[in-house]
């Protein structure tokens, strides 16, 4: 049926191979082999009839195929069917990527190099009920007997404060 409607709606070029014997021979026997298709679809007894339909569907494509060749023969939008495809796969073959890291660069001779310096330490300079300052002039809310600094609770042994860093 499909291959009717594309022989119907071929541009008149084509003209003389759709009404030419073979192309109107396959159109017939694809139309009988279409009508014995539909007759043995399997119904009640799948076991019985799947052979029997299996069969008829071969039979189908290879009218279908048929009826292609003699009534699209010389049409550019139908490709030929090439047992495997017509170009090969591409591969491309996995890259090698090797990290690569930058050399440090060396101080130059003779110049002393300065060590970072640590932070003073922080002491608790004065409190009242609801906290604490410190040295470095922050603010120490209290909750209990803890203090609580920027990033968690603080603790003041010997009056130098200790924050999580």
């Amino acid at each position: 049926m499909c291959l009717l409607l594309a022989v119907q709606a071929a541009p008149a070029q084509d003209e003389d191979a759709l009404r030419s014997d073979p192309c109107r021979g396959a159109l017939a026997a694809l139309q009988a082999q279409e009508a014995a298709a539909a007759a043995t679809t399997p119904a009640r007894e799948p076991e019985a009839d799947e052979a029997a339909h299996h069969a008829a569907l071969a039979r189908l494509n290879a009218a279908r195929d048929l009826a292609a060749r003699a009534c699209l023969q010389g049409r550019a939008d139908q490709p030929a069917h090439p047992g495997r495809l017509a170009t090969p796969p591409l591969s491309v073959p996995p890259l090698a990527v090797t990290p690569q890291t930058a050399p440090l660069p060396l101080p130059p001779a003779g110049i002393p190099v300065p060590l970072p310096r640590a932070a003073p330490p922080v002491s608790i300079t004065t409190c009242d009920a609801l906290g604490c300052w410190a040295s470095d002039g922050t603010r120490l809310p209290r909750a209990g007997p803890n203090l609580i600094g920027p990033r968690g609770f603080c603790t003041a042994p010997g009056g130098v404060l200790h924050c999580p860093p």
